[in-house]
């Protein structure tokens, strides 16, 4: 069995090449549909590093967008890449620590074109 897969740094190798959308990619009003294995998520960036969320998890248990952070995006571990807010394969940690299931596909929508 090859265990260099699961170590610490070969994860953090992984995670700088990963692609994706990174925080910094974002402006004010861009939505991200997040396409995951068992959901679709919406995600409006507010701007102050919020953003409101519908789909999956927050509309089978709230009947409104949630205001909530991106934690970052991870394998499903402990090990969290922080930079990330998508990135295919990788799962999604919102702020108030719900998971996603690995996402498949992310879609960006830049807020000028929804104005």
């Amino acid at each position: 069995m090859d265990t260099r897969a699961h170590s610490l740094s070969n994860l953090t190798d992984h995670a700088s090449q990963a692609t994706g959308v990174r925080r910094g990619d974002l402006n004010p009003g861009d939505v991200l549909m997040l396409y995951t294995l068992n959901s679709v998520y919406s995600a409006r960036f507010l701007g102050d590093g919020t953003f409101a969320v519908t789909g999956g998890w927050f509309s089978q248990n709230h009947s409104d967008e949630v205001n909530t952070r991106i934690a970052g995006c991870t394998w499903g571990g402990k090990c969290i890449q922080q930079d990330l807010v998508a990135s295919p394969g990788m799962r999604v940690e919102f702020g108030n620590r719900v998971l996603t299931s690995v996402v498949q596909r992310v879609v960006r929508i830049p807020g000028a074109l929804l104005n």
